[in-house]
């Protein structure tokens, strides 16, 4: 059977994107076991907790992704292969969703090839379908609302039947952002409504609450468990995160994603360029308005409640609903405001300029990550998985930790464990009261990892001197040109339990990362 031109397109597309996922597949981010301890107390214990038998926190925010990867357990997958196999899936399946939705967008299959090729060329979309975290689910699941959307609007228009609430329920319970997204398309369709002329207004009532209704018969029970179960209507990351608006806030985000403008810089121009222009033409086109509408609200949300992720995580979703207003933007300058005065071949080479400037800008983001995720990742591997099994396997059940990056090392640790972080996601005492070295000296923790930042109201603290002794230092990664910064974790054990000094020199003696 003869393949067409646009199928070879889409598996050389597939291809590429697999190629950058093998290119970043020993990255991982530490915030990712967070919710695979999450994953493993509901599964082993059935409570959806940091600290079995304590007070729930709600100190994840990808509620689906945790049910998801629970799945690791059964199946005896180790969960970090699990979840990159998932993110791989989810980027690739996010791949034909695209192209379908880019179709129903320009109508050209050569149009929808294209935004698939923009896709699958920018690093970051491989890099963080396999750092560990919800990002292309989110990211699949958004690409398919919104083409469940499209179908709604222009095929299933006057019925009143429609499939995009469900995806928009899983796009929620996915991260908290998918229900402002689903808020917005409500918006609209709204918008839609009124403007039809040829249903009665009862009809377009009865559209608009079964519309609301099939999102809500799913999303408020599980929005009233959330609530009563963590005892907050704020999810507590929300809150830990975000700590108020501020204009230095804002300008911090706006400085950190500033490079990726600056790559993104000629999309951009082209985009605003083509819909200045021809702002009455787009006004009309219900789908590309909605898109605008989305992207527009995601890129507030952005500035405002995201927090720092190298590759600029927070946009991954963003970015293939960027690349679906583009090709007739491509299609303005090639004609140059006047396709009758130059010449074919001149417009026909003005556009290959055009996307090969875009596919070299988008692999160009790999400067502002690649040397950091490789060292971040060997990192990982090395010292906080290294350190998590060790403090295992020379503890008891009833043994404690407390640290700063509250992922790994309390993941394969398996004990108890108070996050000590200014911000901490996971302790509401410490969240409210972040230098209360009472708290956590009262409890004589088993370890205390602190590191030379932050800490000086526990080291200087009287109990601190007479109770911890230090047994090694840990270097999670190793300064070098791009990043000129060590990051050297300092472990402090409690006098009173016993760590051989065997123990202790054989981690030493097994790497570099560990030293006294």
């Amino acid at each position: 059977m003869k393949l067409s031109t646009s199928t070879y397109f889409q598996i050389i597309a597939h291809l590429i994107l697999l190629s950058f996922q093998l290119m970043f597949w020993n990255f991982i981010i530490d915030d990712a076991f967070i919710s695979f301890r999450y994953a493993k107390n509901l599964y082993f214990n059935q409570q959806l907790v940091f600290n079995v038998n304590e007070t729930p926190v709600e100190g994840y925010s990808n509620f689906l992704w945790v049910l998801w990867i629970i799945m690791s357990f059964p199946l005896d997958i180790e969960i970090i292969l699990f979840s990159k196999i998932s993110g791989v899936i989810f980027s690739h399946l996010s791949v034909i969703i695209l192209y379908k939705l880019a179709f129903k967008i320009n109508n050209s299959k050569n149009f929808s090839n294209m935004v698939i090729l923009f896709y699958v060329l920018t690093p970051n979309i491989a890099l963080w379908s396999i750092g560990g975290l919800e990002t292309s689910l989110f990211s699949f699941l958004l690409l398919l609302s919104v083409y469940s959307f499209v179908l709604d609007i222009i095929i299933r228009r006057n019925k009143i039947i429609k499939m995009s609430p469900l995806f928009f329920v899983l796009l929620s319970l996915t991260r908290h952002e998918g229900a402002i997204v689903f808020g917005i398309t409500c918006v609209f369709f709204i918008f839609l409504l009124l403007r039809k002329n040829n249903a009665s207004l009862v009809t377009k009532l009865f559209q608009f609450l079964y519309f609301v209704g099939i999102f809500s018969i799913v999303y408020f029970p599980y929005f009233l468990w959330r609530v009563l179960y963590y005892n907050n209507i704020l999810p507590h990351t929300f809150i830990a995160k975000q700590g108020g608006f501020s204009i230095l806030s804002f300008l911090e985000r706006f400085l950190f994603y500033l490079p990726l403008l600056i790559f993104l810089f000629p999309i951009l121009v082209l985009i605003g360029t083509h819909y200045i222009k021809n702002l009455k033409v787009q006004f009309r086109n219900e789908k590309k308005l909605y898109l605008v509408l989305v992207i527009l609200t995601l890129c507030v949300l952005l500035l405002l409640l995201t927090s720092w992720m190298p590759g600029f995580r927070f946009t991954v979703p963003i970015l293939p609903l960027i690349y679906l207003l583009l090709p007739k933007s491509l299609n303005f300058l090639m004609i140059l405001n006047n396709n009758k005065v130059k010449p074919p071949k001149i417009r026909k080479n003005v556009k290959k300029l055009t996307i090969l400037t875009i596919c070299v800008s988008n692999i160009s983001l790999l400067v502002t990550f690649y040397p950091f995720v490789q060292i971040y990742g060997a990192g990982i591997r090395e010292c906080n998985i290294t350190l998590g099994n060790w403090i295992n396997e020379n503890t008891f059940s009833n043994a404690s930790l407390a640290v700063w990056d509250a992922g790994t090392i309390p993941f394969y640790s398996d004990i108890r464990t108070i996050d000590i972080y200014p911000d901490s996601l996971q302790d509401l005492h410490l969240y409210n009261n972040p230098e209360d070295a009472n708290y956590i000296l009262n409890q004589n923790i088993t370890f205390l990892i602190l590191n030379d930042e932050y800490f000086s109201y526990i080291k200087t603290d009287i109990r601190f001197i007479n109770n911890y002794h230090l047994i090694f230092y840990a270097q999670f990664y190793y300064a070098d040109g791009f990043y000129g910064q060590d990051y050297i974790y300092q472990i402090y054990l409690f006098n009173d339990f016993n760590v051989s000094e065997s123990a202790i020199n054989a981690l030493i003696n097994s790497s570099e990362k560990f030293y006294i």
